[in-house]
């Protein structure tokens, strides 16, 4: 038995006196339901509203792969249905009890009638629905011609909560300026733009902008119309074409109580409920072949008829339609009736994805940021550098919905009073499929490049060490010289191993640069660099390491100290006398030998410095990381990506107010199978290596070299000196008839691309040389120190000679595994770059070759 307490706990009848709530019973069914039973399926026919008096109950919905998920839990005193009782439409939601439940169901005939009877319970519910209303309240009409206004009035869209399309670039402001002109026009509009570009906002600026703001705005989304009919019993909704027409026609036009098994009662389309304002049809490209016609129809003579009757109804009303497509691809890509277009594009207004405009990206999500503070009732102030970094530099395929869903997150996560970047979390390929990974989001990490003195504070080491080893190759024993050890034996694999794992990382504490500096530090004017010097300074220093590496070979320097010194002093003295003359870094950026060297083993690196060029473009105004003073080379971070110049001195790392450097560890193999060009001078500065190497190394070979030895005592050293050249000669000889050399005018592509892929056999062989040298002889690094400081009489000397046999399997392990990967490479360079079969085979051979003998002779 209900009873007017009963009423006075449900919160519409709260204000009700006790006469109504005595004449209101009547009209009530009471209902007890046990728990877990589904009241309601989402697409049952609506035409009721239930009041809880006791009991809870949850309203859930299934997903497309029909998984249930609860959406809200309701309790005691709440009402649901209202939107059923209002307009008659199919339940959208499944409503299920939790516990035993006791309920009072008001179905609509009664509810019309006790509005005329009690104005005051009318009030009361519309009140309530207006509080309950959301933007994405499906638009819906009553069957009550005499409550037709304040249903439309009520489930009308409501303005936006923001006066403009947020952005500071000059499309934005460009954009903001056109809605302000279209909303003073009354034409139809189409507004196209992808997923998440802000069509439904710019749709509602344009109408809440006019100058008359009385007329309703109601929104329909043409590819999911409100659903005409109960989900099957599988939980998936009728969505094939048939259904689809059904629901659009009904949404748009209406339909009569004679329409078809789905038409319960009168259904008022948005057509009628907007007369006089207007509606965003999204995504109008998914309308029905049917209900083209038909909308042609009303925007040619504005009228039209509900489905299932006659009577003409005439209104007017304003189509801003939306749609993912381009203007252009409707027709064609759509199947879109090209009357139609015309009738809603009279204005046309496009929207630009975020990927495009990466200046907006801070200023909407600071928006988000305010709007999701009082969501969750927190004070998040700011983005850290690193957390907008991170928005600015990602693609945002949903834009805006992905921007608005990213931020959202961060804020329930974070703590403080700042987003940091590992709030945010973005669908950022991993490094197995883009082969890098910015090694400054590891926080230790960034830590350490931050610090004041690295890596140029490593210079503490490297200049009394490189100074050292010029005094004590110079004045120790010309033979078995520890520092000659030193250097050959352990500095020259250091720098070699160095350069693959981090670049040019040796040349930003280089000893070289640091004593010319402290020898010039009186300086101030320079003359200019000659144009000779910038444009072949490439092909003078590395005629000067091909002329080292032949220095070392004849001069024997592995086991002659006072060659090594003569070197190093060299090397030292050209560094002083060209920064002398032209100013710092000159000999570092033109004419180092070692610098060339190293350039051009940097492809090979595992360790790069990048910059996210979309936040230098959007968001650097002061370019601090290239002013006097920071970067020695003087290079802009942007250019690291395509320059060998970038020596990782992390000046700019250091610099940056915006965080935009990365240090990415990557996968070396994945950037060249990137590019699209191949770098010929790196080609040729590979394959004469590789000629050096052989021509060298070849004539030593110990089968080799007794049989020289034993044949040519007279003029072995000539002899030697001839077949080098031979061997030289025909390396480069074999490597240009393989390209197609001179048959085919794509030689040198294909020159290129063998130059390229062979890179890493070539390094590899050339850091075994060095290797070798401290695998052989490293044992006596130690014997030979306590010997110059005349301790081998108090330590015995089988105390301190490390065995390093076992690191002898290391030089062919990695001479296999590099050939292994040039070949690798070959074939995939050859199939990208078009290199005939033929071509490609003789290449290959030539890598196999070249392997071989490297297994011989290191």
């Amino acid at each position: 038995m209900i009873t007017v307490d009963d009423l006075l706990h449900v919160d519409i009848f709260k204000e009700l006196p006790e006469e109504d709530l005595t004449a209101l019973i009547p009209h009530l069914i009471e209902k007890t339901f046990p728990a877990g039973i589904t009241l309601i399926y989402r697409g049952d026919p609506g035409s009721s509203m239930f009041m809880i008096r006791d009991g809870t109950l949850v309203v859930t919905l299934k997903n497309a792969e029909g998984i249930e998920y609860p959406l809200s839990t309701m309790k005691p005193g709440d009402i649901f249905g209202e939107m059923a009782l209002m307009t008659g439409e199919p339940r959208s939601a499944n409503v299920k009890t939790l516990s035993a439940t006791r309920l009072f169901e008001l179905n609509q005939q009664s509810f019309f009638d006790l509005i005329l009877t009690f104005p005051a319970l009318n009030e009361s519910l519309l009140r309530l629905l207006i509080q309950r209303r959301t933007n994405s309240a499906v638009l819906h009409q009553s069957a009550d011609p005499g409550t037709t206004g304040n249903i439309a009035t009520l489930f009308a869209q409501s303005p936006p909560e923001i006066n403009s399309l947020g952005g500071r670039t000059k499309w934005s402001e460009e954009t903001n300026a056109e809605i302000k002109r279209l909303a003073k026009t009354s034409v139809n509009i189409l507004i196209c733009g992808e997923r998440g570009t802000g069509k439904n906002l710019a749709a509602r600026l344009i109408h809440f902008n006019r100058p008359a703001q009385t007329s309703p705005l109601f929104h329909l989304d043409c590819a999911n119309p409100p659903p005409i009919q109960r989900v099957s019993k599988k939980g998936v909704e009728n969505k094939d074409p048939l259904h689809l027409e059904i629901a659009q026609e009904s949404a748009l036009f209406g339909h009569g109580i004679n329409a078809g098994s789905y038409a319960r009662s009168i259904r008022r389309g948005y057509l009628e409920l907007a007369d006089n304002g207007a509606i965003v049809l999204e995504n109008i490209d998914a309308l029905s072949q049917q209900t083209q016609q038909l909308l042609v129809r009303y925007l040619q003579h504005g009228t039209f008829t509900r489905v299932g009757e006659t009577e003409q109804i005439s209104t007017k009303v304003r189509i801003l339609a939306t749609t993912a497509e381009s203007e252009l691809g409707l027709h064609d890509e759509k199947n879109f009736d090209s009357t139609l277009q015309t009738l809603v594009g009279h204005e046309l207004l496009k929207l630009k994805p975020l990927r495009d405009r990466q200046k907006d990206i801070p200023v909407i999500a600071e928006y988000f940021l305010h709007h999701f503070n009082q969501k969750f009732s927190k004070n998040i102030t700011s983005f850290s550098k690193a957390a907008i970094n991170l928005l600015v530099d990602h693609d945002w395929p949903l834009n805006t919905d992905e921007l608005r869903q990213g931020v959202e997150r961060a804020v329930v996560i974070a703590n403080g009073d700042t987003i940091e970047e590992n709030h945010i979390f973005l669908n950022i390929p991993p490094f197995s499929t883009t082969g890098k990974y910015n090694l400054l989001r590891v926080s230790s990490f960034r830590k350490l490049v931050s610090h004041k003195l690295f890596p140029t504070g490593l210079s503490y080491v490297t200049v009394p060490l490189f100074l050292a080893l010029i005094l004590f190759t110079f004045t120790g024993p010309p033979v078995e010289n520890p520092a000659n050890l030193i250097a050959w034996g352990v500095l020259w694999p250091f720098l070699i191993l160095s350069t693959m794992i981090s670049g040019r990382s040796w040349c930003g504490y280089c000893p070289l640069p640091t004593i010319s500096n402290s020898v010039n530090f009186y300086r101030r004017r320079f003359l200019p660099v000659p144009e000779f010097l910038t444009k072949n300074g490439v092909w003078i220093s590395s005629a000067g390491f091909v002329a080292i590496l032949l220095a070392e070979h004849a001069t024997h320097m592995f086991t002659t100290a006072r060659a090594t010194s003569i070197l190093f002093l060299a090397i030292l003295g050209g560094t002083i006398c060209t920064d002398f003359i032209f100013g710092k870094r000159v000999w570092c950026k033109y004419l180092c030998p070692l610098g060339e060297m190293i350039s051009q083993a940097s492809s090979l690196s595992f360790v790069e410095l990048r910059t996210n060029s979309t936040v230098c473009l959007s968001q650097c105004q002061t370019h601090d990381c290239i002013k006097e003073g920071n970067c020695p080379m003087g290079l802009h971070p942007t250019a690291a990506a395509i320059s060998k110049e970038c020596i990782l001195c992390l000046s700019c790392v250091k610099k940056c107010p915006h965080q935009a450097i990365r240090i990415n560890a990557r996968l070396p193999w994945k950037e060249q199978l990137k590019e699209e060009s191949i770098n010929l001078k790196g080609a040729i500065f590979t394959v004469f290596l590789t000629a050096l190497i052989l021509a060298m190394k070849v004539p030593e070979w110990e089968p080799l070299s007794r049989y020289l030895s034993r044949n040519f005592v007279e003029n072995l050293r000539v002899t030697e000196v001839i077949i080098s050249i031979i061997i030289g000669v025909a390396f480069v000889t074999l490597t240009l008839l393989a390209s197609g050399y001179p048959g085919t005018h794509s030689w040198k592509r294909n020159f290129s691309v063998f130059g390229e892929a062979s890179r890493f056999l070539v390094f590899a062989g050339f850091f075994n040389i060095y290797f070798h040298e401290f695998v052989y002889r490293g044992h006596n690094l130690f014997p030979w120190i306590f010997e110059q400081l005349g301790l081998n009489d108090v330590i015995p000397t089988t105390w301190i000679t490390p065995n390093l046999g076992t690191l002898k399997a290391v030089i062919p392990m990695i001479t296999i595994t590099s050939a292994i990967i040039s070949i690798i490479m070959l074939t995939k360079l050859a199939r990208k770059h078009d290199m005939p079969p033929s071509q490609l085979k003789a290449n290959r051979s030539i890598v196999l070759i070249t392997a071989v003998i490297f297994l011989l002779i290191l």
